[in-house]
């Protein structure tokens, strides 16, 4: 891992370590459909399943719309690739469209690893070949999304459906230092309360 990555990792644990605790909390859960493509590439191929969750906080709010964080950590398996360990945050904006209907928008950065799924040699001095790779790659990884979410105020769970694009670097730094991506996910925000602890 290079210096820029530990940073980026470092800041994403230390923003999700310092922020205020409210008694609320509001958490993510979805399933994915991954794609190694461009923005509005097809998910019709084999399955590329995925799953993520996180931990959102409201930074700020208006009448009609609110600003927030997301902590998240996920998984994704991409076929005859690599599988995917994320951990990640992205900010986010909600604008209330119509009662009980937000729509979103946002970006983020974060940390990838990743592991392959065939055997990667490198050629030693004395001209034999040493199987190396078994830890897996480091990346760094930015993100836009789009979100639209059912979320009634009486709601304590509310039902997303979420479009991810996404840049992972290095890949191959030879010769492809970005692998662009995208995933669909489907899932649910839901409301905790738990009480404090009486001083």
């Amino acid at each position: 891992m290079n210096r820029w990555q530990r940073a980026t990792l470092g800041t994403m644990l230390w923003v999700t370590a310092g922020s205020a605790l409210p008694a609320q909390h509001t958490f993510t859960v979805s399933i994915a459909q991954h794609a190694i493509s461009l923005p509005g590439g097809s998910f019709s191929a084999p399955l590329h399943p995925g799953v993520d969750a996180g931990w959102w906080w409201q930074v700020r709010t208006g009448r009609r719309w609110s600003q927030g964080l997301t902590a998240r950590a996920g998984y994704f398996h991409q076929r005859l690739v690599h599988h995917g360990v994320q951990l990640f945050g992205e900010y986010t904006w909600h604008y209330r469209f119509l009662p009980g209907l937000l729509v979103g928008m946002g970006g983020g950065l974060g940390y990838l690893h990743t592991f392959e799924q065939h055997h990667i040699f490198r050629l030693k001095s004395d001209g034999t070949y040493e199987r190396t790779g078994r830890l897996g790659k480091p990346h760094v990884q930015a993100s836009a999304v789009l979100s639209i979410q059912a979320a009634p105020t009486d709601w304590r769970v509310r039902p997303f459906l979420l479009y991810r694009f996404r840049v992972m670097s290095p890949f191959v730094q030879e010769y492809v230092p970005f692998l662009p991506a995208t995933s669909l996910h489907l899932g649910v925000m839901f409301d905790l309360t738990f009480q404090r602890p009486e001083s």
